[in-house]
């Protein structure tokens, strides 16, 4: 990882440093649209081309990328590909680690990838994050939406081999992206350690994203500048490492949401979260204190419901299904969504259609200390929590 303003323009260097020198093929430079109207991927262009290597720009990735937008990635022509460089967000990320193992494996794109999967390496992947939340430039992990859902690709040979995080390229970033990226890493965090995947080395991971984003993120969204900018990057950087130990309820609760709705994901990560630790509540109240320690200064776990829900707040996250215009008949659908589509055997406490259900209700209504109380009495922890810490 290279880190720091301006370190996007190190591109070559680290291809250098990878051993890939431009005789061995194109460099293809995966970008949003949103990054090439605004000219954010230039540096990176320039940065390889006064090295010697052949550029080729791939179209501009829009938001939640699907099979047809890396198919449409896939260079049409017979030459070697050397290396992928992406400049972008977490759709852009995840649309560029799939071109590269694309290029080297027949993938079925509308089913995704189980980690055992024998498939051959892609082209190595440069990572340059332009948002603060995904964490996808450090992660295994690769999400596509077909047929209505989420497809979730995860392999070893997905993980970026470098990452570039150069602050200067967030500093123009909307509010709201700032606010749905900030909450999606806070949400990597938090569920993280509450995760019975959870290890020390994600933990200590998830702790450090938590310090860093918890300051860095309420500046980002009031003033934007370099410094917390750079704190918001190195805090997602951070949170994708303790991915790891994989997300809980909450991520399944967000992307139900978002396939309902139609909500940024990273919002409705923040919408899903004081939902999800209340649900974690009779298995995790320890570490929810710490968690409370960590970003409030006290081990007081209502003092972090209130923390999320005034930033939250603050940040313009809607605060109830109700206000999203979901009605109360579409809830039982949405908990199946949830329990079937997006099962979380790490999440410390059985999830069940009833118990998210009741969730949900709380979430309509918009009543997250209600939940909190709730979960006081939810169903014993699960088994798998007893295997995570053997």
């Amino acid at each position: 990882m290279v880190a720091g303003p301006g370190s996007s323009a190190a591109c070559a260097s680290e291809l250098r440093a990878l051993g890939i020198s431009p005789s061995q093929g194109l460099v293809v430079v995966v970008a949003d649209a949103a990054v090439q109207n605004l000219g954010l991927h230039l540096p990176a262009c320039h940065s390889l081309e006064g090295a010697g290597y052949t550029v080729l720009i791939g179209p501009g990735v829009t938001a939640e990328p699907g099979p047809e937008t890396v198919r449409a990635l896939l260079p049409q022509h017979e030459g070697a590909v050397a290396a992928i460089v992406v400049v972008g967000g977490g759709s852009a990320l995840d649309a560029g680690k799939l071109v590269s193992v694309s290029l080297t494996n027949a993938l079925d794109l509308t089913a995704g990838l189980s980690p055992d999967a024998e498939i051959t390496p892609g082209p190595p992947v440069l990572a340059v994050p332009t948002t603060a939340g995904t964490g996808a430039e450090v992660t295994a992990v690769a999400m596509l939406w077909h047929d209505g859902r989420k497809r979730m690709f995860v392999h070893p040979y997905l993980v970026p081999r470098a990452v570039l995080i150069d602050p200067e390229l967030m500093v123009g970033l909307p509010a709201s992206v700032t606010a749905a990226g900030g909450f999606d890493a806070l949400g990597h965090a938090i569920e993280s350690l509450l995760s019975t995947f959870r290890t020390p080395v994600t933990e200590a991971a998830a702790r450090e994203a938590l310090r860093l984003l918890s300051t860095s993120l309420p500046a980002a969204y009031e003033n934007g500048d370099v410094a917390s900018r750079y704190g918001t990057a190195l805090g997602a950087y951070q949170a994708g490492l303790a991915l790891n130990a994989s997300v809980v309820l909450g991520h399944s609760l967000a992307y139900a949401i978002s396939a309902r709705t139609g909500l940024p994901h990273g919002a409705s990560v923040a919408m899903a979260l004081p939902y999800c630790i209340a649900h974690a509540r009779s298995a995790r109240e320890t570490e929810i204190a710490e968690i409370s320690t960590i970003i409030c200064g006290e081990p007081d776990p209502e003092m972090l419901l209130r923390w999320i829900i005034e930033h939250s707040n603050r940040m313009e996250i809607p605060t109830s299904l109700a206000e999203l215009g979901v009605t109360a008949d579409e809830l039982s659908a949405i908990a199946t969504d949830c329990v079937d589509n997006y099962p979380r055997p790490n999440h410390p406490v059985p999830i069940d259609h009833a118990g998210v259900l009741a969730l949900l209700e709380r979430l309509h209504a918009g009543e997250p200390y209600a939940a909190w109380l709730d979960g006081a009495s939810t169903t014993t922890p699960s088994d798998n929590d007893n295997e995570a810490r053997a």
